[in-house]
Formats: structure tokens, sequence, C-alpha cells
């Protein structure tokens, strides 16, 4: 990858890498956000970069009605997460360390939302 490349990527926001994933699945803001039980609204804005990333159980909500249409990658969520988790952002990062490296590890989609469905359950 050229440092041109290479710098593009780093550029790109969660708000970026989400209308890419959801217009690669030729999905309307409307279908992923009713897939995903998430006003359509708050999307666009998410998308737009007026408003920061979601916390970690919509963007679990995300990724798995987006994995309806077409699988997302373990990398892509890794990318999703990260991107959400910049410290750059307004309201910090909103994952802890071992939640990522677990994320990171994951060989699956599958692992990914097993372990956040139990995460989030623990929580509860």
């Amino acid at each position: 990858m050229s440092c041109r490349e290479e710098g593009r990527r780093n550029d790109v926001t969660f708000g970026e890498m989400l209308r890419k994933l959801r217009e690669e699945r030729k999905m309307t803001l409307r279908q992923l956000g009713e897939a995903a039980g998430e006003d359509y609204v708050v999307l666009n804005k998410i998308e737009l970069g007026l408003r920061i990333p979601p916390p970690f159980e919509t963007i679990v909500a995300l990724a798995d009605a987006l994995s309806r249409v077409k699988p997302v990658s373990p990398r892509q969520i890794e990318q999703l997460l990260d991107l959400a988790a910049q410290p750059n952002r307004k309201a910090g990062p909103r994952f802890t360390p071992e939640i990522l490296e677990r994320l990171k590890r994951s060989q699956t989609a599958h692992d990914f939302f097993k372990f956040a469905r139990r995460d989030r359950s623990r929580r509860e």
C-alpha cells in the first residue's frame, strides 16, 4: 500500500466507513435503521460527521444488520471499533482496552457477536 493510500485510510471517519459498508450492501439509511433498531436520522448525522460514533451496543446492532445482507469481515469490524474509539473524539474512547483486544483477536464476525452479546448480558 502506498503512503498516499495509507494516509487516506487513516483519514476515514467512523461515519464514512459506516456509509461505505451500507452502500456496498445497497441499503438505505431507513433500511439499516429498521434492521438495527436505530433512528435513520441519527444514522444520517453519524455518517455526515455531525454526531460522534454510537455506543458499543449500537455498533454491534449495526454490524449485525449489515451482516444480514452481506457479511462484515472481522477486519471491517475492527476498523469500525477503532474509528469509534479514537481518542480525538469529543467523548473519548468508548471501549475498554480489554474489549478492543478481544475483538481484534476474534477470527470471525460470529465470535465477535457472541462475545458482544455475552458481555452486554453480563452488564445488564
